[in-house]
This record gives structure tokens, sequence and C-alpha cells, in this order.
């Protein structure tokens, strides 16, 4: 179910880091929320050079937002986000400033995948 969207300028990130970047996504949201890795789903896509902003000057900014079941502990969601900044700033070099991640939650029960309407997050 998790659904990660990456906002990028285009050509800031190569294919190769891409494929690195989606591999460490799933295996960071299969350890952390412990799911299988056949539920995280990640898409890549990409603004005009010289349209992304922050505080508003013109700058490289990426975006890396995430939604996902309700559910999960705010540990496991820090853990997650901490991992997250740490492998996207290593394998990018993106600034500080300029890198942006977010968690949406949704309830399980507004969510389909495999044909199936999701369960909610099992607490252990």
């Amino acid at each position: 179910m998790p659904q990660y969207t990456i906002f990028a300028e285009d050509g800031s990130i190569s294919d190769k880091t891409k494929a690195k970047i989606a591999e460490e996504i799933t295996r960071i949201h299969a350890e952390v929320m412990k799911v299988p890795k056949s539920f995280v789903h990640i898409v890549f896509l990409s603004y005009a050079s010289g349209c992304g902003y922050t505080a508003g000057e013109k700058a490289p900014a990426i975006a890396l937002n995430c939604v996902l079941r309700v559910g999960h502990t705010a540990p496991e969601k820090n853990d997650m986000l901490k991992r997250l900044w740490s492998m996207f700033q290593q394998l990018t070099g993106v600034a500080t400033e300029q890198l942006a991640i977010s968690l949406q939650e949704i309830p399980a029960s507004n969510a389909m995948e495999m044909g199936q309407i999701m369960p909610a997050v099992e607490q252990g």
C-alpha cells in the first residue's frame, strides 16, 4: 500500500541513482513497517529546470511524499523518516534546505491492493 512519490528537477537524479533510491526506500519501509516489499510502490516525477523553489527563491528542491495506512506508531514513523532523510541525502547530495519528506496517512479502508481492500495495520 505505501505509495511513494518523489518530485525532483528533471535530470537532477540519474537513472542509476533512482534505482538505488527505490531499492533503499523499499528496504527501509519493509524493515520499519514490517510489510512485504511487494507492497511498496515508488514513482519519480520530474519538473522542468528552474521551476523549483525554496523560501520563494529558485532552487532544485526535492520532495518525497508517502501515503500509507493509519496505525503505525510514532516511533516507527520517526525512524522511517530519519532513515529516508539520511539515505536520500547520501545518494543525491541534496542540500538540507532543499529536501522535504512527508508521510500522509489514510484509513486502510480507503485503499486497495491486489484487488482487496487493505486490512488495518496490525499492532505488534
